[in-house]
């Protein structure tokens, strides 16, 4: 084996030495001593010693490089030429280069192969072998941290798991999804870092802003931050956004919880404002300054013409708002009106609680229970729950869920945490109880967070909702509204 090596790296030196020596002979004319010639020999062919394969322990091995050596019948080596007819193999030493080259190379990538694939990352041998896919080697990465995110996500070790995303996003700032999930995580413990991640998401992938905005709200409607709400949805109605009944719902609720109609002008100010927009924000203005009268006429008068479905509902509620919830009831009853099952009936139920008809508040709840356990369903009773908490109801609801409970897994999230926000705004230990329990049933794991929340809500000290929201999250929407009639009330219009 020592002998195989010597020969070996002999012959590598050995190729360019005797090659080059062999070249400046020849250029010389071949005068003189002959480089790679036993010098006490005739010169001539098949009788001259060859001075090169001295010391190889397999001579033969030369004639990789110098096809012209030959073995006598003795066992002598010799040139096969005379002195004139000596010349150098350029083209084979370019030969063995190559070969030794792509050997080197294809050793190379294997290694590297095995290597990353070893630590983890999901690389093909065409990523390594071919330059110009080296640049896929940061998605590589990024999937790679992609992974480990939802790992020590499921696991529930999340500042791991923010590490891993930090470094997937940075890796791949083209890929706005794991951005968004980025700064979604973060809206909880580091809120500036996630307005910014947002801003940066908004601002570089204009592509994607009808996905990015419902989520940058959400983030800003658990923390309260009313005014950025304004400036958000206000963009997202005079650029045209999809959804233009949800951002102008953001805007008539963060105007509402300011208590503050001066948005609502501004952006009437604007030019670029849909027409069948500036109808229902001019009305809305002005119930910031008409007497309670007033308020009531104008209400009811559109409420009677509207055949807009969002904007009837938003007229319905803030007839309820007034106290007038007789008025609400003589329209959903009208065979014209637009509005479908689910609306009718969440506004129902919240006429019954102003009407203090609790009696038949409890039956349309209970049908509604007497039904399959269905998400849309658990998402209305707990937003009404939640808006007016009933303890016999949520007992009926609670055992309805145990006895039918929803599919376990992620995608029914939402809804039970919408359950346990609707026990946390009644304040009830064994209903919490029984909410983080079906909660961590559906998940499969224990969520710390809500164990923490259930102590928070069963102390009955006044709590404002921008210190739970973060947390709590995902909900849906009409839950989060809920939440912040029940925790903290808008200020009221003037008497």
């Amino acid at each position: 084996m020592a002998g195989w090596l010597t020969d070996t790296f002999r012959l590598g030196w050995g190729a360019f030495y005797w090659n080059t020596r062999k070249s400046w002979f020849a250029a010389r004319g071949r005068r003189g001593r002959c480089p790679c010639q036993v010098g006490s020999d005739s010169g001539r062919g098949g009788e001259t010693g060859c001075e090169a394969v001295l010391g190889y322990r397999s001579p033969a091995r030369f004639r990789a490089i110098c096809p012209l050596l030959a073995q006598r019948a003795n066992g002598a080596w010799v040139c096969s030429v005379d002195t004139a007819q000596v010349r150098p193999f350029w083209g084979r030493v370019a030969a063995g280069v190559g070969i030794a080259t792509l050997a080197l190379a294809l050793a190379a990538i294997l290694g590297v192969f095995a290597l990353l694939r070893g630590i983890g990352y999901d690389v093909s041998l065409g990523q390594i072998a071919w330059p110009p896919a080296w640049r896929e080697f940061r998605q590589v990465q990024s999937a790679f941290y992609l992974d480990q995110a939802r790992e020590a996500r499921g696991a529930g070790r999340m500042d791991e798991a923010l590490i891993a995303l930090s470094n997937a996003y940075e890796l791949n700032p083209a890929d706005h999804k794991t951005g968004l999930l980025l700064a979604q995580l973060w809206q909880a413990g580091q809120p500036l870092l996630s307005d910014q991640l947002y801003a940066r998401l908004f601002r570089e992938h204009p592509a994607h802003r009808d996905e990015i905005g419902p989520a940058w709200y959400r983030a800003l409607l658990a923390r309260g931050d009313f005014a950025a709400i304004q400036r958000l949805a206000g963009e997202r109605l005079l650029t045209g956004g999809s959804a233009p009944a949800a951002w102008l719902q953001a805007v008539l609720f963060a105007a509402r919880r300011e208590g503050d109609a001066a948005p609502l002008t501004r952006l009437l100010a604007e030019p670029a404002l849909p027409a069948e927009i500036a109808g229902l924000l001019r009305l809305e203005e002005s119930l910031y300054t008409a007497p309670p009268e007033s308020r009531v006429r104008l209400l009811a008068a559109a409420a009677q013409e509207e055949k807009d479905t969002f904007a009837l509902y938003h007229l319905l509620d803030r007839l309820l708002a007034e106290g007038r919830a007789d008025l609400v009831l003589a329209r959903l009853d009208a065979p014209d009106c637009p509005l479908g099952n689910r609306e009718k009936v969440r506004l129902r139920l919240d006429a019954l609680v102003v009407l203090d008809r609790l009696d038949l508040r409890a039956d349309l709840v209970r049908q509604l229970l007497s039904q399959p356990t269905q998400p849309a369903v658990c998402e209305l009773l707990s937003g009404h729950l939640a808006a007016h908490p009933d303890r016999a109801l949520l007992l009926a609801y609670a055992a309805k869920l145990e006895a039918e409970p929803l599919p376990p897994g992620e995608a029914v999230y939402p809804q039970l945490l919408a359950f346990f926000a609707a026990c946390a705004a009644l304040g009830d230990a064994d209903l919490l109880d029984t909410a983080v329990r079906l909660v961590n049933n559906s998940a499969g794991r224990d969520y710390r967070t809500l164990s923490a929340l259930r102590e928070l809500f069963t102390r009955k000290i006044p709590v404002r909702p921008e210190a739970f929201l973060p947390v709590l999250q995902p909900l849906p929407l009409d839950t989060v509204y809920a939440l912040y009639g029940r925790f903290d009330p808008p200020p009221p219009f003037p008497p």
